[in-house]
C-alpha cells in the first residue's frame, strides 16, 4: 500500500539521518561510535632483533617473556609490551612497547627491576655479535585506534 511505502522510506529516512548524526563531529569514519583511547599520545618504541642462532633467539624470547610477566603486574602506564617473530626470517623479531608517557619509560621502566635483569642478557649477546639491536621510537598522534 501507499502508506505502508511511505512508511517504510519515512524510516529509512530516520536511520540514515541517525547514523549522520551520531558520527557528527566524532573521529569515527564508518558511523560507528568513537572508541576511547589509552595514552592517547603515548610514546611508541619499535627494537628490531637480528639472531644469529636459534637457540640464542629462544633463550631470549624466554627471559623477555619473563620481563613481560614482571612488567604486566607492576608497570600501569605501559599498555602494550609484546614480542613478534618474522614469519619470512625467522631469526628476526620486533618488540614493540607502548607508554603513556616517554617519561614513563625513561623513569619507573629503565630503572625496574625487569629492565635491569633483562637488558645485561641482551647486551651480552650484542658483544659477543649474536644479535644486532636496531629501532626507533615514535610519539602517537591519536588518529586511528587502538582495542
Amino acid at each position: 500500500s501507499a502508506l505502508g511505502a511511505a512508511l517504510g522510506w519515512l524510516l529509512a529516512c530516520a536511520l540514515v539521518a541517525r547514523e549522520a548524526w551520531s558520527g557528527a563531529g566524532s573521529n569515527a569514519r564508518s558511523g560507528a561510535s568513537p572508541r576511547a583511547r589509552n595514552g592517547a599520545r603515548a610514546f611508541v618504541l619499535r627494537v628490531d632483533l637480528t639472531f644469529v642462532d636459534a637457540a640464542d633467539a629462544r633463550a631470549l624470547v624466554r627471559a623477555w617473556g619473563e620481563a613481560a610477566d614482571w612488567c604486566r603486574a607492576r608497570e600501569p602506564f605501559l599498555l602494550h609490551y609484546e614480542i613478534a617473530q618474522s614469519d619470512a626470517e625467522p631469526l628476526k623479531y620486533s618488540i614493540y612497547e607502548r607508554y603513556r608517557t616517554k617519561e614513563d619509560y625513561l623513569g619507573p621502566h629503565k630503572s625496574s627491576e625487569a629492565f635491569r635483569k633483562f637488558r645485561p642478557q641482551m647486551r651480552a649477546l650484542q658483544d659477543a655479535g649474536k644479535l644486532v639491536v636496531s629501532g626507533e621510537s615514535f610519539v602517537e598522534l591519536g588518529v586511528g585506534f587502538v582495542s
